[in-house]
């Protein structure tokens, strides 16, 4: 009787412990969070990611509901030392380019058909500090313009201003708040309002051609680099992919995450991420990483996170 009573408690506490590590597993959630237009992308990565790995748990929150708590934190700008610390550190995963656009209907469209903008014309119209040592007084520009652009903290606004020389506080004319998105409604409403934004949101990702209402800037284009023009999104893609445009910056994207709380449910994802991951970021409209960065990525991946294999 005694030892029937044993087994059965023996059962019981077997049921019980294995209820609890189910319940802990089942606990342990991946919280994702940072730049919004990156959302699309990841919600597709997580998507993808639950097909292969059922019992993953992943959450992607907007920065206001769960702030400074997250596992991950996606960045679309190159992080300061102030954004990393030491005990942080970035793992890229994908790139995006900035494309500058205007609305269909602006005159600009056709007065400089035959030349478009080079590099230092859009640095005069984007920015109000002349960026050449040459000039010594800001040139007022040679366009009716408005410029519309994030605010200053912007991921999009750091990353032009980067690529420009200058900080995103010194891009000229009205700030838009919100989502990036908002930045095609802006434009949309002004006949000779210019902005730059990121692929994802200017062109449908479905019939990949640019959005209705919206038409690229014309630019100074090499031979090479022509594809640009043609308002289809792969042929965008694979130009920025494969050529360096000059007047079209291309920025990294990356996840953020603690060095001192590292999971092994954190360490798949990115591997997975890395690995089969990348083949949805084209449908999205964000680039892959060149080759090279990506197999740098995996191994600091692996050596960040060698004691969770």
């Amino acid at each position: 009787m005694k030892t029937t009573q044993f087994y059965l408690l023996l059962v019981a506490f077997f049921i019980s412990t294995t209820g609890i590590s189910a319940q802990n597993a089942v606990t342990e959630t991946i919280v994702i969070s940072g730049t919004r237009f990156t959302y699309p992308l990841i919600e597709q990565w997580i998507a993808e990611y639950a097909k292969v790995n059922p019992a993953a748990t992943i959450q992607l929150v907007a920065k206001s509901e769960n702030p400074g708590s997250a596992d991950l934190t996606i960045i679309a700008h190159q992080p300061s030392t102030e954004e990393l610390g030491a005990d942080r550190d970035i793992l890229y995963a994908g790139r995006y380019g900035l494309l500058p656009v205007t609305n269909t209907h602006n005159p600009i469209l056709t007065s400089i058909r035959r030349k478009g903008f080079n590099k230092k014309d859009i640095d005069k119209l984007f920015f109000e500090v002349a960026n050449y040592e040459e000039e010594t007084a800001v040139e007022k520009p040679k366009y009716r313009a408005t410029i519309y652009a994030r605010d200053n903290k912007a991921c999009a606004s750091t990353a032009l201003a980067n690529y420009y020389g200058h900080v995103s506080s010194e891009i000229r004319g009205k700030k838009v708040l919100g989502d990036d998105i908002y930045l095609n409604s802006a434009i949309r409403k002004d006949t000779i309002g210019i902005t730059f934004n990121n692929l994802g949101y200017l062109f449908d990702v479905n019939s990949r051609n640019l959005k209705e209402g919206i038409a690229l800037l014309p630019l100074d284009l090499k031979k090479e680099t022509k594809g640009i023009t043609t308002g289809n999104l792969d042929e965008v893609i694979s130009v920025l992919e494969t050529t360096r445009v000059e007047t079209i910056p291309v920025e990294k994207i990356g996840f953020v995450y603690s060095t001192q709380n590292v999971r092994k449910e954190v360490s798949d994802f990115l591997k997975w991420v890395l690995a089969d991951g990348q083949k949805y970021n084209h449908g999205k409209g964000f680039l892959n990483l060149e080759k090279p960065e990506l197999a740098e990525q995996r191994n600091h991946l692996a050596e960040k996170f060698l004691s969770q294999k």
